[in-house]
């Protein structure tokens, strides 16, 4: 098979390699919550007919898993090239600018050769994040955007989690990212210098808000259900969530436990509409590169940042350990390899960013710690790693030898046997007959938490920090407040929940929070507020600590509000 040359580095600077090396495009597409059920990936549920074209062009990754299933992480994971680890690459609202300052990304190092970069929609979760990275940031509004008027009149949190207006494709999100994409790919067709040029599009991210005329696509009444819609077997509590991302955001959703089939079947019809009506935007950049002529010479990406549970498992929304929520598309297509391979090696998201370095011809960042997939574009049978890794809070999970296992830091542990149980129904880690199994995985996640943890200081050195310190640390990144109750003042601190191995002096922050708390002494973490009766329920504290001498560190910290014993009475 061909493929493009290995560019040989030697005595030249970067800016004269950017002009001497006639470089591939890249167009980098990103699909927010997309799932593998798409034709080219073996489902026929879900009508995706252009994904499916650019499969047909390249690649597919039918073992393809995230680092974190969750936005912010997942995303500056992959753009960094770094694995997270318990302090780094956390939450939904994670910043590699924050957790990898000093490091470089994608954009940023394809820039030192050559490149123009753009971000179109959602390529990292926050807009501004590394936004010097880029040459030009654009992002419209796409996230609950409706037209029905009864729905526009709802208060946010009772907006539904779905909507099929009337309307045309530059009206939901997706449309304005394609546009602005077609123009920016004519502008480097225009100007013959190589562009990277990233492309995110929201849906199938909730609210499930698309164009009628993709729901129209499905008949609702012959789509299935979820055939597995409770726990596994034996899983433990740590696996399970309340999929919050949809009970708290949205009405129409009970506060508490399963939707009904009903409602269940009509977010099914709503998630395939939002792929449909994405693929149908992929379709129109794939039309463009090929009416411009520049398919011969563009790498064409598309990968999903996570998976999605449609009711498997208990479970709607991401934020699992379950091959549901980490397994999620990737697919490339390069100039001078086979089209129509696919590929059962494991693979994770930390390899696409030395895969693209490789396939645009320029040397690799030291600090990358994944591995190129360009072997397996050369022959698709090869398997470069036995096992693959992803962690959510403090579970961590690895893939290897046709198992799935995951532990937490309190114990909990869950195995799947895929070969007997692909979609992980029964939890076999307390069956004697794995015990070996488990140890060997065991070892295996803390072999690589060890590993990452020995890089910690060439990635420091990557991001110029100097010395030793180490950032503090807190005993969990999520955690519960107990006490606050409607009507009562609270004083809460968070001081005995971070430590700092250096004894440096520790200063803590609010960063987000409901009105009614306040962070009222920066030193000791207190905390003080009076919570209302509309705030009944779970509230969420983002808090953050600082030693003066790294990136603050950041925590999730849970307030449960109950009601007044005194309003049970009344």
């Amino acid at each position: 098979m061909k493929k493009i040359p290995v560019i040989l580095f030697g005595a030249f600077t970067l800016s004269a390699l950017s002009t001497a090396v006639e470089r591939p495009n890249i167009l980098f597409i990103s699909v927010d919550d997309l799932r593998p059920e798409l034709g080219c990936y073996g489902s026929t549920a879900i009508q995706s007919p252009n994904i499916d074209r650019l499969a047909e062009s390249g690649i597919v990754f039918e073992e393809a898993y995230c680092q974190v299933p969750v936005c912010g992480a997942t995303r500056a994971s992959l753009m960094t090239g770094l694995y997270p680890t318990e302090n780094r690459f956390v939450t939904y609202y994670t910043t590699a600018q924050t957790d990898a300052a000093g490091i470089q990304d994608i954009p940023s190092w394809l820039k030192d050769f050559g490149y123009t970069t753009i971000s179109n929609g959602k390529i990292y979760h926050d807009r501004n994040d590394n936004s010097a990275s880029w040459d030009d940031v654009f992002r419209s509004k796409d996230f609950k955007i409706y037209h029905n008027p009864e729905n526009i009149a709802l208060p946010d949190s009772e907006q539904p989690a779905y909507e099929a207006a009337d309307v045309g494709d530059l009206d939901y999100a997706g449309g304005p990212v394609m546009q602005k994409t077609i123009e920016d790919l004519r502008r480097a067709k225009e100007m013959g210098t190589p562009f990277f040029i990233a492309a995110g599009f929201t849906k199938p991210h909730l609210p499930f808000n698309a164009p009628k005329k993709y729901w129209d696509l499905y008949d609702r009444e012959t789509l299935e259900l979820a055939d597995n819609p409770l726990p596994p077997a034996g899983a433990p509590k740590e696996a399970i969530h309340q999929w919050g991302e949809l009970r708290n955001m949205y009405g129409g959703v009970p506060e508490q436990g399963a939707v009904s089939d009903d409602y269940a079947r009509t977010l099914i019809h709503g998630y395939y509409a939002c792929v449909s009506y994405t693929d149908a935007m992929v379709g129109e950049l794939l039309d463009e590169l090929d009416r411009l002529g520049m398919r011969e010479n563009t790498i064409v990406m598309l990968w999903g940042d996570h998976g999605w549970q449609l009711g498997e498992h208990s479970l709607w929304c991401k934020h699992a350990l379950f091959k549901t929520s980490l397994n999620a598309p990737l697919i490339i297509s390069a100039p001078g390899y086979e089209a129509g391979q696919r590929s059962t090696s494991l693979v994770e998201f930390v390899d696409i960013y030395p895969t693209l370095c490789e396939l645009a011809g320029v040397e690799l960042p030291a600090h990358l710690q994944g591995k190129s997939l360009v072997p397996i574009l050369e022959d698709a049978s090869t398997s470069i790693k036995d096992a693959v890794f992803s962690r959510y809070h403090s579970g961590d999970a690895v893939k290897m030898e046709g198992y799935h296992y995951a532990e937490w830091g309190n114990g909990a542990q869950m195995l799947y046997d895929h070969s007997r149980d692909p979609d992980e129904n029964l939890n076999v880690a307390d069956n004697p007959e794995y015990a070996e199994v488990i140890d060997r995985m065991s070892r295996r996640l803390k072999e690589h938490r060890d590993e990452i943890l020995s890089l910690e200081p060439a990635i420091r050195a990557a991001a110029g920090v100097v010395g030793d310190n180490s950032p503090p640390k807190w005993q969990s990144r999520t955690f519960e407040q107990e006490g606050a109750v409607v009507g009562q003042a609270l004083e809460i601190y968070a001081n005995w929940r971070a430590s700092d191995a250096d004894g440096d002096r520790l200063m803590y922050s609010m960063v987000s929070g409901p009105s009614w708390i306040k962070l009222t002494n920066k030193e000791y973490g207190r905390f003080d507020g009076t919570p209302p009766a509309d705030y009944l329920g779970e509230n969420v504290v983002i808090v953050s600590v600082s030693d003066g001498f790294n990136p603050p560190v950041q925590a999730r910290m849970v307030l449960n509000v109950e009601a007044s014993a005194l309003s049970l009475i009344c």
